[in-house]
């Protein structure tokens, strides 16, 4: 089998080959897809920063000029220096410059409340403005360890077939056989005496209890034992995979005992907070996953997905693709979790990464970071950035319309000084306390 760089050993000794140099392998590949997508700042940010440069040199010039045009006009000294300088106040930046800060700061401190963490006001901004979200599967969708579903006996007694099950698994440290491990202690099955037990790699778990020979694995194993299937088994295990669940064939000799079914749980909150997002104004939401079209579609039909929704069989730089895809009709945010994921996480305008089962890698790709596992979380954030977007939007507005108001006033009528500073600084605490509203702002419940 393929390796890839940054896999995690879960148990035995492997011998490895390596057929590629480290600037080759897909890890690196990963690494360089994260540093090409952070180069890549927002529109909007690369904006706010030519403007915040060069607003109040305009204003500061245009008041000298201003003072120049009233004196050539014929106005009195005085008054065309009363009227420069209440230019100078009424068309100072103070309200519009503070708009956006002020609704971005307490947006940020709202989230982080709430256990999310931007890292800058262009992702707050951003995820506000995003038309898809998408997901990856395990691990973020869903809890990212394996289950039982279900079992099936086909031969004997179920209290019997259970002990036999857990003397197999417990020889084994499979991540499949420690959930089903788990799932028969929670029941209090008790395990029997067992000989010359062995973990066969990529197959499953052999052992002699009785003088008879016990497995518990895959298909391979079942050829390998040599087991008679019939078409009852078959069509059972053809379920089982159509629904996107992997069994374990349980036999003794030729002679096939039953099957335990495993599958990915579902974290609770996934289908309300899909169901949130819509209502919030999200366009679509889609998955993306390495697992098998299968798996997804079975996973995605419990979460209310469409079919063309789904996508599955994707390798990192598949998602990459698919990402950049998604974006040709509109910005898209990515959450995810694992170092698989690092390369969609900075690839999408926002990339959100699960904070507590999130690695180092897809944390410092990401924009957002979810300090827990709780999806709900991202209903309330993404509710967040909009509402933030609309306030700093109204402070714009009205920053610049009273701007605009004032100078009106003061270049063609007598306008006071003492209401102009009132004006200016009034707007500013105006602009100030409705970014402020957004402290206040609760997590609503998920339907």
């Amino acid at each position: 089998d393929k390796v890839f760089a940054g896999s995690v050993n879960q148990n035995a000794v492997l011998t490895i080959l390596v057929t590629a140099p480290a600037a080759r392998s897909t890890l690196s590949r990963m690494i360089q897809l994260v540093m090409e997508a952070e180069d890549k700042k927002s529109p909007s940010e690369r904006f706010s920063d030519w403007f915040g440069q060069r607003y109040t040199f305009v204003v500061l010039f245009g008041s000298i000029a201003a003072l120049g045009i009233f004196l050539l006009i014929g106005m009195e000294t005085a008054e065309a220096l009363y009227k420069a300088a209440t230019l100078l106040v009424v068309a100072s930046p103070c309200a519009i410059v503070i708009s956006v800060p002020a609704a971005v700061l307490s947006a940020i401190a709202a989230a982080a409340r709430h256990g999310v963490l931007f890292k800058g006001g262009a992702a707050l901004e951003d995820f506000g403005n995003v038309s898809t979200i998408a997901f990856d599967k395990t691990g973020t969708l869903t809890e990212g360890k394996m289950a039982v579903s279900h079992v099936t006996v086909l031969e004997g007694e179920e209290t019997e077939f259970f002990s036999i099950v857990a003397t197999l698994e417990a020889e084994s440290d499979h991540p499949l056989a420690r959930s089903i491990t788990e799932y028969l202690a929670e029941r209090g099955v008790r395990q029997l005496e067992a000989h010359d037990a062995a973990a066969i790699p990529g197959q499953g778990v052999i052992a002699t209890m009785g003088g008879a020979r016990y497995w518990a694995g895959n298909r391979t194993l079942l050829t390998s034992e040599q087991a008679s299937i019939t078409s009852e088994v078959e069509a059972l295990l053809e379920s089982l995979e159509v629904r996107g669940e992997t069994p374990v064939i349980v036999g003794q000799e030729q002679t096939i005992l039953g099957v335990v079914a495993l599958s990915d749980v579902v974290r609770r909150e996934s289908a309300g907070m899909i169901k949130s997002l819509y209502v919030a104004g999200v366009k679509q939401v889609v998955m993306l996953t390495g697992d098998t079209k299968r798996v997804a579609l079975a996973v995605g039909e419990g979460l209310g997905l469409k079919e063309a929704h789904v996508f599955g069989n994707l390798l990192p730089e598949d998602k990459v693709t698919q990402i950049e895809t998604l974006t040709k009709a509109g910005p898209v945010a990515f959450v995810g979790d694992g170092v698989n994921d690092a390369a969609a996480l900075a690839t999408a305008r926002v990339g959100i990464a699960m904070g507590v089962a999130g690695t180092d890698a897809a944390l410092e790709a990401a924009d957002v970071a979810l300090l827990s596992s709780d999806l709900r979380k991202l209903v309330y954030t993404y509710t967040l950035s909009r509402r933030a977007n609309r306030i700093i939007r109204q402070n714009l507005y009205f920053a610049c319309g009273i701007m605009a108001v004032m100078v009106v006033a003061t270049i063609f009528t007598t306008f006071p000084l003492p209401l102009g500073v009132i004006g200016h600084e009034g707007g500013t605490l105006l602009v100030v306390a409705n970014g402020l509203r957004l402290l206040f702002m609760k997590e609503e419940k998920l339907g």
